[in-house]
């Protein structure tokens, strides 16, 4: 279409695509896409490509089925999907109390979707809330998990926290950052863990990472896995196989009702569990809980 550009991003090794009017201001609110600009000498097939549009109406198109709708904690984004015809429909909002101010419609299993946004103040928002659902899904049958957690490096490994949202992630990995000599953050939200054909595991930065600007695109072997839990004293143990695949999937963006999508998730999930590198940290917000955590998990 005239007057439309196209700009590539690889994160994690995944290539993908954005197409919108070349004069649209969304392109100066994507700051946090710069450090993953594809290299345009070395081409790359595409895991899916995004148009972005700006519109007034957002109509759902009729015969809409409801798959996962209204399933949200108070104050987190809201996120509905619908399969339609020919493909899916997602309506999105930046609260659960509000009404939608962004849709993205899906098409070709999970390689083309289309944005609409309603005003240039949600544009940051749509364009990261539809970005990352595409990306979790059609990854999730290439070895690849789009995490919910926080993350730290420390000796060219990667220790990732996770938790339910205000847990405590965030400030574990402060912790670490101000405790534990050497620690750097990778991401503080939406990190991506890769498991590849060696049988190395890899997490990697992203341009998603919450409310802290940390945009990374580095990565690092995967150290550990921690989940965190509020404690008056601070203790590390291990939990069983099931335990740690079901504290993964909890962590781990796709949709599980989708059955080829079901399957890529839980083999990546499956090796990560079965790997040994997974610990639950009961814990304090405190200092000593960043120097037991980093005693118990991080390797000479």
């Amino acid at each position: 279409m005239q007057g439309r550009i196209t700009k590539e991003y690889t994160v994690a090794g995944h290539r993908f695509a954005f197409t919108a009017e070349q004069k649209s201001a969304v392109w100066d609110m994507l700051p946090n896409y710069t450090p993953f600009i594809a290299d345009a000498g070395i081409p790359a097939e595409l895991i899916f490509r995004m148009e972005i549009n700006r519109s007034d109406i957002l109509e759902r198109p009729a015969g809409a089925k409801p798959v996962y709708v209204g399933i949200t904690e108070p104050e987190e984004p809201r996120i509905d999907m619908y399969s339609v015809t020919d493909g899916w429909w997602v309506e999105m909002a930046p609260d659960s109390t509000m009404q939608p101010v962004a849709t993205l419609q899906i098409r070709n299993g999970f390689s083309h979707g289309i944005l609409t946004y309603t005003a240039s103040n949600m544009a940051r928002f749509a364009v990261d809330s539809a970005a990352m659902l595409l990306f979790a899904f059609s990854t999730a049958n290439l070895n690849t998990l789009e995490m919910h957690s926080s993350v730290v490096m420390k000796d060219e490994r990667a220790y990732m926290f996770l938790a339910k949202s205000g847990t405590g992630k965030s400030t574990h990995s402060r912790m670490w950052l101000e405790n534990i000599p050497g620690t750097e953050l990778l991401n503080d939200d939406n990190p991506i863990v890769r498991i590849f054909a060696d049988g190395s595991t890899k997490v990697f930065g992203s341009p998603w990472s919450g409310k802290t600007p940390c945009y990374r695109n580095r990565s690092a072997e995967l150290g550990a896995m921690v989940l965190i839990r509020r404690c008056p004293e601070n203790r590390i143990s291990q939990p069983s196989i099931p335990e740690m695949y079901s504290i993964i999937l909890s962590s781990a963006s796709g949709c599980r009702s989708i059955g080829n999508m079901a399957d890529g998730l839980h083999n990546s999930i499956s090796a990560i569990a079965l790997s040994g590198c997974c610990y639950i940290l009961d814990c304090r917000p405190d200092a000593q809980a960043a120097e037991i955590c980093s005693k118990a998990v991080c390797r000479p």
